[in-house]
Parts: C-alpha cells; structure tokens; sequence
C-alpha cells in the first residue's frame, strides 16, 4: 500500500488527486483507490500555492512518511495493546464556535422538531469533519466522526434528517453565525466582494435546481450555482444557492438587497466582482436604485469596447500616461493609467406581463488601464500554445469542438465562396484575432463609479477580489464540496451550508484570531496533522509531524505544549476549555 500524486487530464487540463495502491484480498490483484481530490491545476495557483504539482506532490511525500511510519512495520514491539488515534487539532475551530456562543440560539431554532439528537452538535461534527477528511455521509459516521478527540454518537439517517432541516433554512444559519460574529467584529460594508461558481452532480437527468448549465469544471453533468459574498476585510458574508441553469448576473443583486436589509445596512456599498457580473443592469441597480457604487472589470475583447476605447486602450502620450509601479529591483510590476468621462448603457427587461421596456442611461465612470509585463508574457504563451493547436485541425472532419476547445475561436470556418455559393467547408486560421489577442495580451480594464479613487486604490481594491476565488478554491479542493451525491434539494443546501461555515470559521481564524500570520491553508494543515495516541493510562502521545505549523499555532495561541511528545487528558481538555481566540 502506498500514496502517490495522481495527475489526470480533463478536457486539456490536470486535475490533481492523492491515490492510494492497495492489494485487494478478495480479488487478489493490485488496486488503487482515490484518498483526497485537490482540483484542477490552474485553479490551484494562488499567493500561497505557485506551483500547485510541486506543493500537492511533497503534500503526498509527507503523507507517505506518516503512513509508512504508522504501518509498514506490523510486528514492531507495543507499548500498549490497543491503539487509539484521536484528532486533536479541530479544538481550534471548536474553540471558536465555543466563543461565539450560537449553541442556545441553534438548540432553539431545533427545539421545533423532538430530534433524538443533538442539531448543535450535528453542525460542529460535520465542520470538523468537512476539514479534517472530506468524504461520503457513510464514511462520516464510520471512520471520520469516531476519531474526533470528543464527538456525539449521530448517526446517518440522522445526519440527512439534519442536513434536510438545516438546509430548509439556511440563510438563518448564516445570519446566527454572523450577528454572534458581529458582536466582537464590526463589519465593514463600504466594499463587497462577489463572485459565483458551480458544483456538479454525478446523475444523468436535471431535477429540481440541479440543470445542466455552463460549468466552471466544463462538465456535462446537472449543476448548481452558488453566490458568495465577503465584506471588505474578505469575511465571508453572505450565500446564495440558485438553480444550475440561471443567469448569475441576477444574484449580486439579489444577495446584496438581501445582505442590507436583513443586517440593516446603510449608506454606500462599492460592490466589486469580475467582467462575469459587469453588465448594464447592475450597473444601473448599484447607482440608479441602490444609490451604490462598482468596480468590475470589463472585457477588451469582441464587442466589449469601441475602436475608440481600444485606441485609448493602447496610446501612450502626454495627456495619456502610465504610472509605473516597479519592484525593489527595479522591474516594472504593472503601469496604470485612467481617465474620467460619460459613459452611456442600456438594457432591456421584461415585466410580469411580458411587456418589454428598454432603459437608457448615463453614468460618469472613471476607467483604469493596467498593463502587467508578467501576465503578457503568460497570455501570449496561452495563446501561442491554442494557435498551434488550431492549426493542427486542417481538414474539417477532424475538427470536434470538445477536442479543440478555447481554439476554436481562433478558427475560421468558410462553407460559401465569394459568391455565396455552397462549398466544401474549408478550415483555416482567423488571424485578425490572434494579431488581436496577443496586441492586448497583459492589458485589463477596470470601470468604477467611484471617480474620487485613485488608480492605485481602484486597482488594489479590485485585486482583492483573488480572495473570493481562493475561497471557491479551498471550499472544491479542501473541503472537497463536489462532486455531490446527495439528491434532495434541501439536503443538498444543508450539504454547502456546512461548506460555507467551514470556510466562513477558517477565514476568521485567518484574519481576525491570527492577524494574517498564517494562512487558511496552514490552518487546515494543522487541524488535519495534530492528532494523538491514547495508551490506555490517561497518556496520550502525540504524533504529528508537522513542526512548521505547529510553531507557528503555538505561538499564536500561546499553548506551550503542543509539540510535547507525552500529553495528558487534563492537558487536551484545556486546549477545548481554554483556547481563546477572540481579543
């Protein structure tokens, strides 16, 4: 039996997973079986994770040490005869459940239905669980909740009884946890950050919001959409679930209605998301109904600006100058430049009867022009790579859209000659858009209402927005949120409410409890290694190995023992009773 990286290509990329080979007894043959899912490569990258194969691959490497350690050696001499491994390391998300005190609010809110269990401790059980080791309901019950250091006996009818339940309501869920929070933390509206992704469903056939709709993964299976919203010190804030096949543009507003009036939010919120959300109607919501503010992003391709925009895009003069902002060595990291003017949009909507009414309206907008030498220099080899793969597909039974993918726009197909008669289909390559692509490879533009900021600001501001795809990162990869087996809709909802805890739990460790000293992905790491051996005597040993972390949870949490190698039970209750992470 051992660990290895397991690298499979999906649709021209690699998705990443830790594989176990084990000797299957019955079949009497070699095997191996999927231990953990990190995702999809380019999704992976992030500050923290820059080469993603490397990282996951000493991820693995440690996790075969660990093992072999515990297992190769079957016949060695026993302290003890039995033993017990307990994690220990979740007493730091238990502590702050603990601390912001929703346990009377949650038993109330289950005292409408005579439960033989205990909801409050459903919820924290499968928290754990979703971080320690993401996995089925069944293996939840049997192998992940019977290692936590202190856990109720639940059971799995149980656990999709109180999904069901917590999942009929789970907005209520998330403003508990987010009032109890706003007891220690103000919350800071004036920016919102908003983004959507999509999980998939292992079925064949859509049903109730699982609908077949373009998914994030480029997957044929029903999906379900999921809106997330984070406040400007990137807490999570808000989660909307809403059908697969739906529009996302309708959600930021939605969720934002929604967020002010349920914690009574008043004056300006700049909402910022990506070229995704950027349309007529919500810029008219934000500054015409909202009496808000934006910063999106905007697309420079197609038919996302005018020639005139693309010409300003590009011209360096004396009334157009970046701004460069270089490294300690002097290298130019990214070159700003913006102008203030009015910009006229339009949309049309349909009402109740079906009558169709068009708007037209004006906004003064400042835009900001970024050019980033790093990120050029990557489009470019983007896009060099899908030109090479285009010009592979000569003859056009050979072209299959699902082999081609993103290269197909830089196709051309010609069925008609110059007089519009029917010809055999001719393939060649459309090179007025990779001239195009590679003009604006590196180059991003942003549209805000907020005229008064800075270039620097609105750039800043926009960037934070990384946050929120980490967040989405985290909650498919660790987590390990999709796929999803479960079938009923409210179940299902249950299912990422107990995600976005998880995640809404880690952020405030991340960033308020430790100051940023450490990242989410440590935070988990820690949870997931500390766990210790009960000898039977009272006496626990601990086996972790990651001493990095542990230092560094150590000395912000200031436990002196952590890295002890005898601990006892008085010792562990502590760290549940006594752990204070809320100044």
């Amino acid at each position: 039996m051992a660990y290895y990286l397991r690298k499979d290509k999906k649709d021209n990329r690699v998705y990443l997973q830790m594989y176990e080979s084990y000797w299957d007894k019955k079949l009497k043959q070699p095997r191996s079986r999927s231990v953990e899912s990190f995702g999809y490569v380019d999704e992976l990258i992030s500050e923290d994770i820059l080469d993603p194969v490397k990282y996951y691959q000493d991820y693995v490497n440690k996790k075969e040490e660990e093992r072999k350690k515990l297992f190769d050696d079957e016949n060695r001499p026993r302290a003890f005869k039995e033993v017990i491994e307990k994690n220990i390391g979740y007493f730091l998300i238990a502590s702050l459940i603990d601390e912001l005190k929703v346990r009377e609010d949650i038993d109330i809110l289950a005292s409408v239905k005579n439960y033989q269990f205990s909801i409050f401790e459903m919820i924290n059980q499968l928290i754990y669980a979703r971080i320690i080791d993401p996995c089925s309901k069944t293996k939840t019950v049997s192998s992940v909740f019977p290692h936590l250091y202190k856990y109720s006996d639940i059971s799995e009818d149980q656990i999709y009884d109180g999904l069901k339940f917590i999942g009929e309501n789970y907005k209520k869920y998330i403003e508990l946890f987010n009032h109890q929070y706003e007891k220690y933390y103000e919350r800071d509206y004036s920016n919102v950050f908003f983004d959507c992704t999509n999980y998939y469903f292992e079925i064949d056939l859509p049903k109730d919001d699982k609908q077949k709709g373009p998914s994030k993964e480029n997957r044929k299976d029903p999906i379900i959409g999921q809106a997330l919203l984070l406040d400007k010190d990137l807490i999570p804030l808000a989660m909307e679930m809403y059908p697969g096949n739906k529009s996302e543009k309708p959600y930021i507003r939605k969720i934002i209605e929604e967020m002010k009036s349920r914690y009574k939010v008043n004056g300006k919120t700049v909402q910022v998301a990506d070229k995704g959300l950027n349309c007529a109607r919500n810029i008219y919501a934000a500054v015409k109904e909202a009496d808000d503010g934006y910063i999106f992003s905007k697309s420079i391709h197609g038919k996302g600006l005018s020639e005139k925009e693309k010409v300003w895009l590009l011209l360096e003069n004396d009334a157009n100058i970046f701004t460069d902002y270089k490294d300690d060595n002097g290298n130019i990291l990214y070159r700003l430049k913006s102008c203030v003017d009015n910009f006229e949009y339009k949309f049309k909507e349909e009402d109740e009867d079906g009558n169709i009414t068009e708007t037209v309206f004006t906004v003064k907008e400042k835009r900001v022009v970024s050019y980033n030498p790093g990120l050029a220099k990557k489009q470019k080899a983007e896009i060099n790579k899908m030109v090479e793969k285009a010009s592979n597909y000569s003859t056009y039974k050979k072209l299959s859209k699902e082999e081609i993918g993103e290269s197909s726009k830089y196709i051309n197909i010609i069925n008609v000659d110059s007089k519009g008669k029917k010809i055999k289909p001719i393939i060649e390559l459309n090179q007025d858009k990779i001239n195009e692509d590679l003009k604006y490879a590196g180059y991003n533009l942003l549209v805000t209402s907020e005229i008064n900021m800075k270039p620097i600001e609105i750039y800043a501001t926009y960037h934070n927005l990384w946050k929120i795809e980490d967040s989405f990162r985290i909650t498919k990869s660790y987590l390990d949120a999709r796929p999803v087996y479960l079938q009923k809709k409210e179940t299902i909802y249950g299912h990422f409410l107990i995600c976005y805890l998880a995640l809404f739990l880690l952020r405030v460790l991340e960033i308020k409890c430790f100051k940023n000293k450490i990242s989410t992905y440590e935070i988990i790491d820690f949870i997931r290694d500390f766990r210790v051996v009960n000898k039977g005597d009272d006496t626990y040993i601990n086996i972790s190995t990651n001493e990095k972390v542990n230092k560094k949870i150590k000395e912000l949490t200031s436990k002196t023992n952590l890295d002890a190698l005898f601990l006892n039970q008085k010792e562990l209750d502590n760290l549940f009773t006594k752990t204070m992470l809320i100044d």
